[in-house]
């Protein structure tokens, strides 16, 4: 299998995206959805918000409630939308990468595969916890079992005297402070474990969202294991893409610290003269927009670049791939 350097993916990609008739009104429509879809649940729980905290009282207790609840699944709801449109997304990034006709309609793809995405998604995150609970169990191991714990321990002693625990004395700030103090050397370890751990499990999983796409009739475990088997031996590869893509990573990262420069300016000592409410829709506005036109303009020619990718490391004795749907997805 020979994997062209990142420059020939890369300057494939722009020919491509160049190429397709619909590459921009694609990623038009995507980013537009998601962005007036965050917008429009960022300000309706602004306004639930509002009006939970005028409903006092034990009378007002079940519409408080009820707008409690609300307030809570408009963004799970709005996280689901967006992952149906990635995947609807995706799907149109596959065909421009193989040349094949596309339009906006192949963002409906997405609703299309919406449990297959979900189940893929559920198995994902018990196995990124599950590598999350070892990789904790074997730090508390070696913290225990190394004079790294001496001072922790020396601070809870006094609060288990007895046999029992006196949880007044540990949840004195002071005390409470200090054991934190005493524990980073544990949360250092399980820092790095958990690196070292998650990270070759996220690259071998990096093509589940494509398999979604390419393999409408494979199960959820089935992809994660088509997955883990294509990425064998391509970890390495696939990082350096990645490597060589790092100014979209790092766009991406300054637009998202966008999204809290209400809180970041006041730490460097810059006040603005608006109240915080002001300060934050302000700040998420311009993040929004960054994020807008970074996806519009930018983000065909990565996603195509990683589909290149794909499509060289995938099987090749199966040829019949891209069940994006009828001509009225497309």
């Amino acid at each position: 299998m020979h994997i062209p350097s990142n420059r020939v993916l890369k300057g494939d990609a722009i020919r491509r995206v160049a190429a397709s008739e619909n590459a921009g009104t694609v990623s038009l429509y995507y980013i537009g959805i998601i962005t007036i879809s965050a917008a429009l649940v960022t300000l309706i729980n602004y306004c639930l918000g509002l009006q939970i905290a005028k409903t006092g009282g034990l009378s007002n207790m079940g519409l408080r409630s009820m707008l409690s609840t609300i307030q809570s699944v408009l963004p799970m709801l709005q996280s689901a939308l967006a992952m149906c449109l990635q995947i609807g997304y995706l799907a149109a990034i596959v065909r421009i990468a193989r040349r094949q006709y596309t339009s906006p309609q192949t963002l409906r793809l997405g609703f299309d595969r919406f449990w297959l995405l979900l189940r893929t998604q559920l198995l994902q995150g018990f196995l990124y916890m599950s590598i999350c609970m070892v990789a904790f169990w074997i730090a508390v191991q070696i913290y225990m079992l190394t004079p790294l714990s001496d001072t922790a321990t020396a601070l809870i002693e006094p609060a288990i005297a007895g046999g029992t625990v006196d949880l007044e004395i540990l949840l004195e700030e002071t005390l409470y402070q200090q054991i934190l103090q005493a524990m980073i050397p544990l949360f250092i370890i399980f820092g790095v474990l958990y690196a070292a751990f998650l990270i070759p499990m996220v690259y071998s999983l990096r093509m589940v969202r494509l398999l979604i796409v390419d393999k409408p009739g494979m199960r959820a475990r089935a992809i994660l294991k088509e997955s883990r088997k294509m990425m064998k031996g391509n970890k390495r590869r696939l990082f350096r893409l990645d490597l060589g893509l790092w100014w979209w990573y790092l766009l991406f990262a300054l637009s998202s610290v966008l999204c809290y420069g209400d809180s970041l300016l006041p730490m460097v000592g810059i006040q603005l003269p608006m109240s915080e409410d002001a300060a934050y829709f302000l700040f998420y506005g311009l993040f929004l927009v960054a994020q807008f036109f970074l996806v519009w303009k930018l983000r065909s020619r990565v996603e195509v670049s990683y589909a290149l990718f794909y499509d060289i490391i995938r099987p090749k004795e199966e040829e019949n791939g891209v069940v994006l749907g009828n001509i009225f997805q497309m």
